[in-house]
């Protein structure tokens, strides 16, 4: 005989890139465990699989986790934590000035509310790229496991910066025709990418650097010496 199941609750959300509503579902033990099991390993790559997983299950319409923008999924993540767990999440931040043997007691314990945390956009970002004469590029924003490749490269690992701009057009367009880059080579991309000028290239580099992305401003005061501090949290490795 089959045991009783407790049906879930559901919600709406808006994927923030898209503007399309989706329902979901909190988060079940079974994969609550999971999401602490990846913590624990300190496994980036295991962390992130987690978390599209947990996603990709609790969310009920149909999408595709591995090609949502980063802030997408981290978004929607926060969401599903706080109908799974509580909204209300708490943050222990120190103070900025060194007090020494009292450095715990300096700490302070802020309440956040998931409500609050927002997917702020810059107002110069644009998708839409013009390089020379009608000749321009509109990007797509990277997955969560792009970005990551591109957090863990070094500085000077260009080969791999370039890989990960090519992988990140959707398409270039010369006036009215456009070249889709699903439809190109990688090594079609990359010659594209390697022939801009350096002035181009840093348009490009600029889409990355003003993504949108999870954002929020909080302050506090030290316990032991009243300095104000004023502090932006961003991505949602802040937010745990």
């Amino acid at each position: 005989m089959a045991l009783p199941m407790m049906s879930t609750p559901t919600y709406n959300m808006v994927v923030p890139s898209i503007g399309t509503s989706v329902k979901y579902r909190p988060f079940l033990v079974k994969e609550e465990k999971a999401l602490l099991l990846a913590q624990q390993s300190e496994d980036a790559t295991v962390m992130i699989d987690t978390l599209k997983n947990v996603v990709k299950s609790c969310v009920q319409d149909q999408i595709d986790v591995n090609k949502l923008a980063t802030f997408d999924l981290e978004y929607m993540f926060l969401q599903i934590r706080g109908k799974s767990v509580g909204e209300i999440i708490d943050l222990v931040f120190p103070c900025d000035i060194d007090h020494g043997e009292n450095n715990e007691k300096s700490k302070s314990t802020v309440k956040i509310d998931i409500n609050d945390i927002k997917v702020h956009k810059s107002e110069d970002h644009t998708n839409k790229l013009n390089l020379f004469n009608d000749v321009g590029v509109v990007m797509k924003y990277p997955t969560v496991d792009i970005l990551n490749k591109l957090q863990e490269m070094k500085e000077d690992d260009f080969d791999k910066i370039f890989d990960i701009m090519a992988l990140s057009i959707d398409y270039i367009y010369d006036g009215e025709q456009i070249y889709y880059a699903k439809e190109q080579t990688k090594d079609e991309l990359l010659q594209f990418v390697n022939n801009l000028t350096s002035d181009q290239f840093m348009r490009i580099q600029k889409f990355f650097e003003t993504m949108p992305k999870l954002k929020k401003e909080i302050e506090y005061t030290c316990p032991v010496c009243n300095k104000h501090h004023h502090k932006v949290l961003e991505g949602i490795q802040s937010f745990f």
